[in-house]
C-alpha cells in the first residue's frame, strides 16, 4: 500500500524548504526533505505510485546491505525481507547519519533462497559475485559505483571492470535493455548527476514505481536531471521503504538492498 503525508505536513516541509517549482517535475510533490536526502512522491488517477528518491553525497549517504554471502567471490547471497534488510541498515544508524529509505537493488536468480547474482556485487571493498549472466545482455550490462563522495555508471564487460577501487558496485541494465519494456510493471531504476557541475556526479536518483514502462522511468530520471541511468532489477523484486514504513511492498525475498542514509 503506497503511503502520503498529510497535506498540512507537505506544506509545512515546503515552506520550510522552499524548491523551485521548475525543479520538480509535474504532479511529483515534496514528501521530506533530510540532511541530503528528498523523497517525492506522485500518485496517478489510477492509484500508481511512483516515488523519486534524491541523494547528495555531500550531505548523505548510500550503502549496500546483503545477508549472508555462501563464499567469495561467486558465492550465494542469503535471501531476506525487504524490512528484515531495513532491520540490519538501521544497526548502522549513528548520531548524524540515520537511514531514511531502502529499495531493492541487483539482479539475482529467483529459483533458490541461497542465490547466485547475476551481473555482479560489490560490497565495502570485496566482490560477492562478478555475475553469472554476462553474456545474457550483450553490449547491455553496466555498472553502478559509489563511494562516500561520488557515483558513476559504466559498461561491464568482463571480471577486469569489477577490479577496481570503487568499495560498492552494483550490476544493472542499460535503461534500453527489453525486461517487458512496454508493459506496466514495478520498476526500479538509478540515475546520476553532477548537481554543481564540478565533474563529480555527488548525486544519486533512484526512481520506484508500482507500475511503468521503462521508457516512463527513464524519462522521469531525466526530469529530474540524470546525465545517466540504469535499470535495477524489477517486477515482484521491487519495494521501496521510508522510515520503516513499507511505500511499495515487494513480493519476493532478495539478496542485497540499497541503503539511503541522511547525514554523513
Amino acid at each position: 500500500m503506497s503511503k502520503t503525508l498529510p497535506i498540512t505536513v507537505i506544506c509545512l516541509l515546503w515552506a520550510a524548504n522552499p524548491v523551485s517549482a521548475n525543479s520538480i517535475t509535474e504532479g511529483f510533490e515534496l514528501v521530506f526533505r533530510q540532511s541530503g536526502v528528498e523523497l517525492y512522491q506522485r500518485i496517478s488517477a489510477i492509484n500508481r505510485s511512483e516515488y523519486v528518491t534524491v541523494v547528495n553525497l555531500n550531505q548523505g549517504r548510500i550503502a549496500n546491505v546483503i545477508g549472508t554471502v555462501s563464499e567469495v567471490p561467486d558465492g550465494k547471497l542469503e535471501r531476506k525481507s525487504l524490512l528484515d534488510f531495513w532491520y540490519l541498515a538501521a544497526k548502522k544508524n549513528t548520531k548524524t547519519s540515520q537511514v531514511k529509505a531502502l529499495l531493492n537493488g541487483t539482479f539475482f536468480s529467483q529459483k533458490l533462497n541461497l542465490t547466485p547474482i547475476a551481473f555482479g556485487l560489490k560490497v565495502a571493498g570485496n566482490v560477492m559475485s562478478y555475475g553469472y549472466g554476462l553474456d545474457e545482455f550483450p553490449g547491455l550490462i553496466k555498472i553502478f559505483g559509489f563511494d562516500s563522495q561520488k557515483a558513476f555508471i559504466a559498461q561491464y564487460n568482463n571480471r577486469n571492470d569489477f577490479d577496481i577501487k570503487t568499495p560498492d558496485l552494483i550490476g544493472a541494465l542499460d535503461s534500453t535493455a527489453n525486461k517487458s519494456a512496454d508493459k506496466y510493471l514495478a520498476r526500479n531504476f538509478v540515475g546520476i548527476k553532477d548537481e554543481d557541475s564540478n565533474g563529480t556526479n555527488e548525486t544519486v536518483i533512484f526512481y520506484s514505481s508500482t507500475a511503468a514502462r521503462q521508457i516512463d522511468a527513464s524519462q522521469i530520471l531525466d526530469s529530474f536531471g540524470a546525465k545517466e541511468k540504469v535499470m535495477l532489477d524489477g517486477g515482484s523484486s521491487t519495494g521501496l521503504v521510508v522510515n520503516g514504513v513499507t511505500y511499495i511492498k515487494a513480493n519476493r525475498t532478495i539478496p542485497q538492498a540499497i541503503a539511503i542514509y541522511a547525514g554523513k
